[in-house]
């Protein structure tokens, strides 16, 4: 009897992990990408990727624009 697509996938798998080459993988097999680098914003601790120069940009414009309310709030 030949061997199942499960079995051969573990044994597979087995092998990778004993040379340490194994890659993780989604379900259907494609390979799980590695997580972008983030940053914390200082004001209110929000992760945000840090290549993502737009995203940051309006982002400071936020809390720029809370500064100024809160200071015509506080004159």
């Amino acid at each position: 009897m030949p061997i199942s697509k499960k079995a051969r996938v573990q044994r597979e798998h087995k092998k990778a992990d004993a040379a340490g080459t194994r890659v993780p993988v989604k379900a259907n097999g494609l390979p799980v990408k590695a997580p972008k680098a983030t940053s914390i914003c200082a004001n209110c601790r929000k992760e945000i990727v840090s290549s993502n120069k737009t995203q940051l940009q309006v982002h400071a414009e936020t809390h720029d624009q809370k500064r100024a309310a809160d200071g015509e709030a506080l004159a």
